[in-house]
């Protein structure tokens, strides 16, 4: 009896003594892996505050100046080429200019006329005469307080507020306004085979349009040293527009809005 008092407790110790060897093993490489984990985020949050991303680059394929000075209206990239990458963004006329495109997210919309009537379509099977787009995965989002009474006014807001939220002017960029306009008016180009296209009668087939009071998409690319070949030479800007229910893409002509309607967003 005694001997068997002195065996059980013995093999009892030992399990508990086996088992707790490997627990705290255990705990050693649970401890280990999360000191790993956070050298890693400090290292990432470090890297982001002192090596921050490249900005958005902004691409273009043709140029406006080809097209309204050399009347040349031919394809210069297939949208279906860039749709298979994710967070893309862009504009510009189709081939042939008929009608606008705008890709908001790597979802293209076709606005064109038929038979008089705007029709919009979601499709990425279309080639461009001019595109100008970059890949955004991320947006800052910023208020406008200013009102916006003209399309010069609208510039002047994109740049006080892009460059107050960090953007180089310098640099090309492309950018999101969301909210309610007052009144926009645009045109939607729609160009008739076998007429030469030339500077002055750019606009002989444009049908135009306006939305007042109404919720809207601005998608724009701003530069001060692309003019004439993603920008017009007036201005630093093209801005395409599409309504609440996107059914209308169109060329923004002129714009409005009332304080404090709209938002700004800039690559982050």
């Amino acid at each position: 009896m005694e001997n068997s008092g002195l065996i059980y407790p013995t093999k009892k110790i030992d399990i508990k003594i086996k088992h707790g060897k490997k627990f705290t093993g255990f705990l050693v490489k649970i401890t280990a892996y999360f000191n790993y984990m956070k050298s890693v985020l400090i290292t990432l949050l470090i890297g982001t505050l002192f090596f921050p991303l490249p900005p958005a680059e902004v691409k273009v394929a043709g140029e406006m100046k080809k097209i309204m000075r050399e009347g040349n209206l031919s394809a210069h990239i297939a949208l279906d080429t860039l749709l298979t990458k994710p967070n893309i963004y862009g504009l510009g006329p189709a081939e042939g200019i008929k009608g606008e495109l705008m890709i908001v997210d790597s979802k293209a919309y076709w606005c064109k006329v038929e038979n008089e009537k705007i029709s919009t379509t979601f499709s990425g099977n279309v080639k461009a005469a001019m595109l100008v787009y970059a890949q955004v995965p991320a947006w800052k989002l910023i208020s406008v307080n200013n009102e916006i009474k003209d399309y010069a006014a609208l510039e002047k807001a994109v740049e006080q507020y892009a460059s107050q939220n960090g953007q180089n002017l310098d640099e090309p960029f492309p950018f999101l306004i969301t909210g309610i306009a007052s009144n926009t008016t645009y045109h939607i180009i729609d160009w008739k085979e076998g007429v030469k296209h030339t500077f002055d009668n750019h606009k002989q087939f444009a049908k135009n349009g306006e939305l007042r009071n109404q919720q809207i998409m601005l998608l724009g690319f701003y530069s001060n040293k692309h003019h004439s070949i993603f920008t017009h030479h007036t201005t630093n800007m093209h801005v395409h527009v599409m309504d609440a229910n996107k059914s209308v893409v169109g060329h923004l002509e002129e714009f409005s809005s009332a304080k404090n309607t709209l938002l700004l967003q800039i690559p982050n």
